[in-house]
């Protein structure tokens, strides 16, 4: 049966994100589709072009955060 691999499979492939089973099956295509193997490669370059995003506050941020949260509540109602 021939399947028809979605972006969104592709883009799971990158990420990390689909199990060993699909991984391994999505590979095999890749290897044996040129055109799939076009659109990976032109997703794979997308996606390490993508600036890395630092999910961690700064320390003066978390400073702050921990400085508000020792001040007492007023009451607002």
């Amino acid at each position: 049966m021939e399947q028809d691999y979605t972006v969104n499979k592709l883009i799971q492939l990158i990420y990390g994100e689909c199990d060993l089973c699909d991984r391994l099956e999505l590979e095999h295509a890749i290897e044996n589709d040129a055109n799939l193997s076009k659109k990976y490669t032109m997703l794979r370059a997308s996606y390490k072009a993508l600036p890395k995003v630092k999910f961690s506050p700064s320390k003066q941020s978390m400073n702050r955060i921990i400085a508000f949260a020792g001040k007492p509540l007023s009451a607002t109602a």
